[in-house]
């Protein structure tokens, strides 16, 4: 990502979330205020995401998952989090599903889930005063990575300072810029790394602030050899299996971080037989997609913002 015009920036980073986790803040104040706000930023990403993460034993996520209860109570930071995935799932007609952490499990261990495709998946919240109660069928388990990272790229732009910024959630970017500033974002080609498919110049709406969510999706990723061929991380809802798809890439641009996850998301799993249709959404600017033949379709609306 690079700064295109601005004043004064500081860029802070933190190993986090499987990845790294950015803060840039653009602004006229002085560089040792502008890095102790965008420290403090990074701390408030880090204090949410332990709570999100399936990756930490102690994590609320985690402890809600073991669980033996039908019935668990939850604090408002993974409250807020679940009922996004439910919103993402009824947004992307299922194709995005928080409940799927054994059949991701599985499909990084070599194996066919154990649970029927067939078999539900039901879950639900219900509100107390401090958060909620997750009420689940038995066996439900949670996995919030394809969907809690631009959640919390969105809500730590919310809280950054500075007359522009940008909140990078390893890959899922939300993004705030103010008239006479630009920020030019990198595609990359996931079949040959140096190389970008292309660059997104976003600038602000006339003299108006503007705010943007992209972020990219794909099968080159997260990748394990099985029998029978590889496997990959986006698991399908309605197979409980890695998604059979013509879709090695997507790229979303939308009015937020959480929309362009999802939507990159149900893209990839959609194949482009589906994804335009599925992705001709109000809060969905453009799309591109990279497909196995090695063809680049996008939608005129990323064709505006494309370099």
């Amino acid at each position: 990502m690079t700064l295109v015009r601005g004043a004064m920036s500081i860029d802070v980073s933190r190993p986090m979330m499987g990845g790294a986790v950015t803060v840039r803040i653009l602004d006229e104040s002085e560089a040792v205020r502008l890095e102790r706000e965008a420290l403090r930023v990074l701390g408030r990403i880090e204090a949410w995401a332990g709570r999100l993460t399936r990756f930490a034993p102690d994590s609320e996520l985690m402890r809600l998952n073991r669980a033996s209860t039908s019935l668990v109570p939850i604090g408002p930071t993974l409250t807020a989090a679940l009922d996004w995935a439910r919103t993402a799932e009824g947004m992307t007609e299922g194709l995005v599903d928080a409940s799927l952490l054994d059949e991701r499990l599985a499909a990084e261990a070599g194996f066919d889930p154990t649970v029927p495709a067939s078999a539900g998946r039901r879950w639900s919240l219900r509100r107390t005063a401090r958060g909620a109660a997750v009420d689940r069928q038995p066996g439900v388990r949670f996995d919030l990575g394809g969907v809690a990272k631009g959640w919390l790229a969105d809500r730590a732009l919310a809280i950054t300072p500075g007359r522009s910024a940008l909140v990078d959630g390893d890959g899922d970017v939300a993004i705030r810029v103010a008239p006479g500033d630009s920020w030019a974002i990198g595609i990359g080609d996931p079949q040959q790394p140096a190389t970008l498919l292309g660059a997104l110049d976003l600038g602000a709406d006339g003299d108006v602030t503007r705010e943007w969510g992209i972020a990219t999706s794909g099968t080159s990723v997260h990748r394990w050899a099985r029998a029978g061929g590889d496997a990959h991380h986006l698991i399908d809802p309605r197979t409980r299996r890695p998604a059979a798809t013509d879709v090695i890439q997507a790229t979303v641009l939308a009015g937020t971080a959480r929309a362009a996850e999802v939507f990159a998301k149900t893209a990839v799993i959609a194949g482009t037989d589906r994804a335009f249709g599925l992705l001709d959404h109000p809060g969905v600017f453009g799309v591109l997609l990279l497909t196995e033949r090695g063809e680049l379709r996008a939608t005129p609306g990323m064709a505006r913002w494309l370099q």
